[in-house]
């Protein structure tokens, strides 16, 4: 619930009275564009998704989620060897890197109508903390094609985050063909392969829906390291650490040292946090995990029937305060439980 995460700061609600809400309810997904012009390693004008809810207690405040992208053709050829032809994976490489960075932020509204200001949140003993200094700021436009159409996050050294109106691109949001894709900006050839693909991007948080095995790397379908399940009405993560699953196969590869059984919470919707079960020993696992906040994202969300009616999940674990220290683990396509298998004592 809500009220389990500190405000940012307790004159926020002084703030928040002095101006008028935002007219819009900024809930949804948006993408956009990284500038960062002043970047010295990674992908100066990567893609940018932010998905927003508003929150259930507080008017116009809202959570966010912040995942810089992966250059997009480098995910293309890993990812239909896993749809099309499995074992071409061991040549080409399994999909484990969708995104290069994720961050959480509570939005609160700013001195001056139209803006936001992002606060930075982490986990600590079950539930989230909101850093009171203001870390980036959303400043909105009255776009045409959604409510952050125009829009524009200020406040990173390295530059900032566009949202472009779509309808005043002069490309109407269709872009040309695949053969000119090498030549596209990352926000282009996103933009080609949500729409071609018939995809959308969500911020999942019906837990019943997310139960299941977990995998290393998207496609290595007999490695499972993670379950996740409901017992006796709690929501239950157990890390597995096989003999097989080496620290390089995952996204981090902090990942490969992570085992043992948590409670997982939410403090907040669609936002959870792990806690050490009942019962047993502190671990180095504990030190590593019970800081950062888990996100369900189905980046490329192909459940729409036009998309293939594919439904796969990617379960991210935030670091405090380091947007590159992500963990990421990927839903079994086939939605099975139990893959993981326990190593040999």
């Amino acid at each position: 619930m809500a009220s389990c995460a500190s405000t940012p700061r307790e004159p926020q609600s002084e703030v928040t009275a002095a101006r008028t809400p935002s007219a819009a309810d900024l809930t949804g997904t948006y993408l956009g564009e990284g500038l960062f012009s002043k970047r010295t390693t990674g992908i100066k004008r990567p893609a940018m998704r932010l998905y927003m809810e508003r929150s259930q207690t507080e008017g116009d405040t809202y959570y966010g989620v912040l995942l810089e992208y992966d250059q997009l053709m480098n995910m293309g050829l890993p990812y239909m060897a896993s749809q099309k032809a499995p074992i071409l994976n061991k040549v080409v490489g399994y999909l484990d890197k969708i995104a290069t960075r994720i961050s959480v932020y509570k939005f609160v509204p700013g001195v001056n109508a139209g803006t936001y200001e992002m606060h930075n949140v982490e986990a600590r003993n079950g539930n989230l903390v909101v850093d009171p200094k203001v870390a980036l700021m959303l400043h909105l436009k009255n776009g045409i094609s959604n409510p952050l159409a125009g829009a524009n996050i200020a406040g990173d050294p390295d530059g900032q985050i566009v949202f472009p109106d779509v309808v005043d691109t002069g490309k109407g949001g269709v872009l040309s063909s695949i053969n000119d894709a090498l030549s596209f900006t990352q926000l282009e050839l996103a933009t080609l392969v949500y729409q071609k693909g018939h995809l959308a991007s969500s911020w999942r948080g019906n837990w019943n829906d997310l139960e299941g095995s977990y995998l290393s790397e998207y496609g290595r379908f007999k490695d499972g390291v993670l379950e996740l399940s409901t017992q006796k009405g709690q929501k239950k993560a157990k890390f597995i650490k096989t003999n097989t699953t080496k620290a390089k196969y995952f996204t981090n590869p902090k990942s490969g040292n992570i085992e043992g059984d948590y409670v997982v919470v939410e403090p907040v919707p669609k936002m959870y946090v792990l806690v050490p079960a009942n019962g047993r020993a502190p671990t180095a696992s504990d030190a590593e995990m019970t800081n950062r906040i888990g996100l369900f994202l189905d980046v490329f969300d192909g459940s729409a029937p036009e998309a293939g009616s594919h439904l796969v999940t990617e379960l991210a674990f935030t670091a405090p305060r380091d947007a590159e220290d992500f963990m990421m683990y990927y839903e079994h396509p086939q939605h099975l439980r139990n893959v993981g298998v326990e190593p040999k004592k």
